[in-house]
């Protein structure tokens, strides 16, 4: 119970940030360069070192297999989320697939994590983010583009939070740590993740407007498969593992139950398509998830 009301004062916080997010915009104190440019700021700074510096501590093999395992459990889950879309979309449904298929475990996870099951967790969810990594910058980007030329090696391996992971793992396993200096100037930079996050998101939903927002009885389907349907079957695929794994499952349900991924919007612009119904995905599914994730953890402490 004292993690469901810690998640539900997290949630609050978010609110009130989004809603200073969306304040700012509508006020012309930020507009949508701004808010671009933040969000590459998370994606290519904060969200890596805040990735990288989960990995500041003593190795062991406990430590590794627990990774192994965070690992291969966030890309079975994964899967699963892009075979039920697939199942349930047509060929040109296109954004639908991603946002179905694809979390926001970055914007989203990152905070939650660090402040319902503390920073250190966060080392398990970086697993669950370099297989993001590789299903977004692939299958992700197919989908949008419908174009098989544009998947290659180099989009994967230049993604920021694969090469934060990588250096971060490399950091693991030796004996030498990041010097106490740098350690805390990162620090600080990814305590400001959460903020910045939230206020981004909520310009995204100023962006793509409050009326429409709430008028596409679409998203409404989209977001009662994305943050109802899949999360309730990891619950009910989790509970077949161990209850010694408690803390993982936690982490890789908390990512897969987070509101539909920034990077579908981002693709929808890259590659010339529907980018306001992508903005529309991302902001209802936010503010929904708001009161979902709470609820999905809750049934998840009963279940387990």
């Amino acid at each position: 119970m004292k993690a469901i009301v810690t998640i539900i004062r997290q949630m609050g916080i978010m609110y009130i940030l989004m809603f200073i997010g969306f304040i700012v915009y509508r006020k012309k104190i930020t507009d949508e360069k701004g808010s671009r440019q933040m969000a590459n700021l998370l994606v290519w700074v904060i969200n890596p070192i805040v990735m990288l510096i989960s990995y500041q501590m003593e190795f062991s093999m406990e430590k590794l297999k627990q990774l192994g395992i965070s690992f291969a459990l966030s890309l079975v889950s994964m899967i699963i989320g892009i075979i039920i879309a697939e199942i349930i979309f047509k060929d040109n449904q296109g954004i639908d697939k991603f946002a179905v298929s694809f979390a926001n475990g970055g914007f989203i996870g990152i905070p939650l994590v660090t402040n319902v099951l503390g920073v250190e967790n966060v080392f398990f969810l970086s697993a669950y983010l370099v297989c993001f990594g590789i299903l977004s910058y692939t299958y992700g980007i197919y989908r949008i583009s419908e174009d098989k030329s544009l998947i290659t090696l180099k989009k994967i391996l230049v993604n920021p939070g694969i090469i934060a992971v990588i250096i971060g793992f490399l950091i693991f396993i030796s004996p030498v740590k990041l010097p106490k200096i740098v350690y805390d100037a990162f620090n600080f930079i990814g305590n400001t993740n959460t903020p910045i996050a939230m206020i981004v998101l909520g310009t995204y939903i100023a962006e793509s407007g409050l009326t429409t927002l709430f008028t596409n009885k679409h998203t409404y389907f989209i977001c009662f498969i994305k943050l109802i349907v899949i999360p309730l079957i990891m619950v009910g695929l989790y509970k077949l593992l161990p209850s010694s794994l408690n803390d993982i499952k936690q982490v890789v349900l908390i990512a897969m139950s987070a509101p539909v991924a920034v990077t579908v919007s981002m693709f929808s612009q890259m590659y010339e398509r529907d980018y306001k119904y992508a903005a529309q995905l991302v902001g209802l599914s936010t503010l929904l998830s708001l009161v979902t994730i709470p609820l999905i953890m809750h049934l998840a402490n009963i279940f387990w």
